[in-house]
């Protein structure tokens, strides 16, 4: 009986974790669904306003802006999250404030360092209706780094909600006020509408910095820090090929076909990367609040819970991806309509990458977990065959198919990825994560 009734009370336990859990995910995907819906109104007006080959322009600088600012935070804020997480399990203030700190000064120096380098390729090779707004993009890489930081940081914290507001609320409205704004005034280009960019981030960093003061515990101020800075970088740097090679396979697409079809095909591409990027919003929403509870399950050795949550997240994610990815399928050409004329002819495009995010929401979140539980490195290398593919078939089937090409292959990817990522964390957990795995622990042992 005494069996029975502790089962019971792990099971009411392990159900109100992930109610809880749910709960988080659930407002997260909120703010994303109204971040999104932002986002999706900004690259409407952009692209309306501005025009095919002036959108363009815009995407390509902003999408070499996001990804050289994944590569200035070091990976440094997957690794907070895990940093803090953990070591909020083993009550080692001194070692949290150290890290806190030591990050945020080595991921300010790298993204300074990396913009002005960005600005000296533009000066030197760019052309020159590139050339300044590419510059003045570059502003977004210190800016885009240490806010992942700060997420990151919260996250750790268990504040993952208030952790995203700034970015998923009080930046798009100043951006899409601004540019609306802008064509008011008869300003809008390609460069007033990154300066109207670099101005919303800019506000919402110093808004989320002050929340992240605020949500700092007070015996962490007390606590003399210590340092482990060589591990920390190691496992930063993992996670940053992790993140880095994952933000590359989304931006390969726009930046190839950009490169082979000119800024016409970017604008489109860009437009329909972002659109059935939706199809996965509620795995990003779960992944943020799954990513703290998976370190400390994992600190705790308890692999039947954790395996027992992913699946369930998983499962989730799967129902609610669902419909909107038939949308995309069925009348991706109506949905393009939206945005303006020539925005239909990536209708096949939409259709093909909303069912490799399809496939993204229902493998689970593999790669979350593994980099939660030590094993980045490993991931690593199955996102990065991944990316690898991505390019090779972008470089392939863009000169003969435009940005269908770009589709067919970030589709491929999407898929390679996932089933490398599943069946690591089989290997290494001895977990299976995705949403028709069963429930019963494997019997593999971890590496």
């Amino acid at each position: 009986m005494a069996a029975v009734n502790e089962s019971s009370t792990a099971g009411s336990a392990s159900a109100g974790s992930f109610r809880e859990l749910l709960r988080s995910a659930s407002w997260t995907a909120v703010l994303q669904v109204t971040s999104a819906g932002a986002g999706f109104a900004t690259a409407l007006l952009l692209a309306r306003f501005l025009g095919r080959e002036d959108y363009g322009i815009y995407a390509f600088c902003f999408a070499w802006a996001g990804l050289l600012a994944l590569v200035a935070t070091l990976g440094a804020d997957r690794f907070l999250v895990r940093g803090v997480g953990v070591y909020t399990v083993r009550n080692e203030l001194g070692l949290m404030k150290g890290l806190l700190r030591r990050i945020n000064q080595l991921v300010c120096i790298a993204s300074v360092a990396i913009a002005v380098g960005g600005c000296a390729v533009a000066v030197w090779w760019l052309s020159p209706d590139l050339r300044v707004p590419f510059c003045v993009s570059m502003l977004l890489v210190p800016l885009t780094a240490l806010t992942l930081v700060r997420q990151g940081a919260m996250q750790g914290f268990g504040r993952v909600v208030s952790g995203q507001l700034p970015e998923y609320l009080i930046r798009p409205v100043l951006i899409i006020v601004g540019i609306v704004l802008a064509e008011w005034l008869g300003v809008l280009s390609p460069t007033s509408a990154l300066w109207i960019t670099v101005a919303g981030v800019g506000t919402a960093f110093v808004v989320g910095a002050a929340l992240l003061l605020r949500a700092l515990p007070r015996a962490l101020r007390a606590a003399a820090r210590e340092y482990a800075t060589r591990e920390w970088m190691r496992a930063s740097l993992s996670m940053m090929v992790i993140a880095g090679t994952a933000l590359l396979n989304n931006y390969i697409g726009t930046l190839v076909a950009g490169s082979l079809r000119g800024p016409g095909a970017a604008g489109v591409y860009s437009v329909v990367q972002s659109s059935a990027s939706l199809v996965a919003l509620f795995l990003v929403a779960a992944n943020m609040s799954l990513a703290p509870v998976a370190a400390r399950l994992h600190a705790l050795g308890d692999q039947q819970q954790l395996e027992r949550t992913t699946q369930r997240v998983a499962q989730v994610c799967m129902l609610v991806s669902a419909p909107l990815c038939a949308v995309f399928v069925v009348v991706p050409g109506l949905f393009l309509g939206f945005f303006g004329a020539g925005f239909e002819a990536g209708g096949t495009a939409l259709a093909i990458v909303a069912l490799g995010q399809f496939v993204n929401a229902t493998a689970g979140p593999a790669g979350n977990v593994l980099m939660m539980t030590g094993h980045e490195l490993a991931a690593a290398r199955g996102i990065g065959a991944a990316a690898l593919a991505n390019l090779v078939l972008a470089v392939l089937l863009v000169p003969p198919l435009g940005v269908t090409g770009s589709a067919i292959a970030f589709a491929a990817s999407l898929v390679l990825s996932n089933a490398a990522l599943v069946i690591t964390a089989r290997r290494r957990l001895g977990i299976n994560v995705t949403a028709f795995g069963r429930l019963a622990l494997a019997q593999s042992t971890p590496d």
